[in-house]
């Protein structure tokens, strides 16, 4: 296996499906491709373990309406072995994530949510709703 590479600072460490509803499908038919995708991201350190989690939610609603008609949250683990080295803590006890790294792992997150989301989905009367590509910065 050999030394940990600096040039590639983390590697994926998991990813887990936490939670995946749909609701059934309202009385009127769902206009295809208008729909609006609220994304949530969260960051957890675990300095210990060496590692960063980043929580995604998704809620999929139709644009402008409720109900929510599903929703989803992944989390994706990445393990930093140079974690001292790339993290330092502000004076209030929190891990400082460099913004590359932290837009870096945000969007495999959200890519990686997109894909589960597409893959629940498949054969139900969401399935053509996508999450867009974001530009993220």
């Amino acid at each position: 296996m050999g030394e940990p590479n600096p040039e590639k600072p983390f590697k994926l460490h998991g990813i887990e499906l936490i939670s995946f509803s749909i609701h059934p499908q309202p009385d009127r038919d769902c206009p295809k491709g208008e729909f609006e995708f609220n994304i949530n991201q969260e960051q957890k350190t675990n300095d210990e373990k060496k590692i960063i989690i980043v929580f995604t939610s998704v809620a999929i609603r139709t644009s402008g309406k409720e109900p929510i008609l599903a929703s989803i949250s992944v989390a994706c683990g990445f393990e930093f072995p140079f974690f001292g080295k790339i993290f330092k803590k502000n004076p209030a006890g929190i891990f400082l994530i460099p913004q590359d790294l932290s837009t870096s792992i945000n969007r495999i997150s959200i890519a990686t949510a997109r894909g589960i989301l597409y893959s629940q989905l498949r054969g139900s009367y969401l399935q053509g709703s996508t999450i867009p590509i974001l530009d993220i910065e």
